[in-house]
């Protein structure tokens, strides 16, 4: 295993949908210590693969199975915070000193996480991209800004824990482009001048030469933010192809 960690096989398998959603942490995680995995990315195939495929053969092994998923050899991780948590252990990206506050970190950027996907999906007031532009200025101007604000001082600096980033940072790095990448792309403004703790974050996540692949590949730049089927909003690089991938990304 590459990367320093202690007790991870040689390719464990992080199976999501096609997006980047609640994989792109993992994903970063992955690269950021340069442990190959195989990325199992299900898309217009889920009925079939998924659903009426490898879900049924995982709930044996583990019937809390849903997407995301992580499969480490005899050791098979479900729930999001779950993956996070398992990976920043096992890849040594998590200190035993950070784990509370890394932990209150991972629980509230998916809070911020949840809240946005009541606008990016039709489940709410917002049921079309027309609608978006006015439904996402309300979520930045609400719970997005308290949000961000409770992350901002919750920020040690430059990572959420200080010096070194743990699993968390991912996370909160992945939410933070999003919302940059929206605000650009819908025309809209935000006051980033309020949260310099959380822009240095992101920066410096951006700058980290280890995450250079990551950023350069499809799973950042051209998979959808969301799943392409449904959402109100797919991101600038979805260049449209939403069949499934499987692959073994090497560092």
């Amino acid at each position: 295993m590459g990367g320093g960690g202690s007790a991870m096989s040689d390719c464990p398998t992080l199976g999501y949908h096609k997006i980047r959603g609640l994989a792109a942490a993992p994903r970063m995680m992955f690269f950021y210590k340069g442990q190959q995995f195989k990325n199992k990315a299900y898309a217009n195939d889920m009925k079939e693969a998924w659903h009426g495929g490898e879900k049924p053969v995982l709930k044996q092994q583990n019937s809390l199975i849903n997407l995301p998923y992580l499969q480490d050899g005899d050791v098979l991780v479900t729930q999001s915070n779950s993956v996070l948590l398992y990976l920043g252990k096992t890849l040594g990206i998590d200190k035993d000193d950070c784990w509370v506050h890394n932990h209150q970190v991972i629980d509230q950027t998916m809070d911020l996480r949840n809240d946005l996907m009541k606008i990016v999906y039709p489940f709410g007031a917002v049921k079309t991209p027309e609608q978006l532009p006015e439904g996402f200025k309300g979520h930045l101007e609400g719970s997005g800004t308290t949000n961000f604000t409770k992350l901002e001082g919750f920020c040690k600096g430059p990572y959420m824990c200080g010096a070194a980033p743990q699993s968390g940072d991912f996370h909160v790095f992945e939410m933070l482009d999003q919302h940059l990448v929206m605000v650009a792309e819908l025309g809209l403004t935000f006051d980033t001048a309020s949260f310099p703790k959380l822009m240095a974050l992101h920066a410096k996540m951006k700058a980290e030469p280890s995450l250079a692949k990551y950023f350069d590949h499809a799973m950042y730049k051209s998979y959808p933010f969301n799943n392409a089927l449904f959402t109100t909003f797919k991101g600038p690089g979805y260049d449209g192809n939403y069949d499934p991938v499987t692959e073994v990304v090497t560092m």
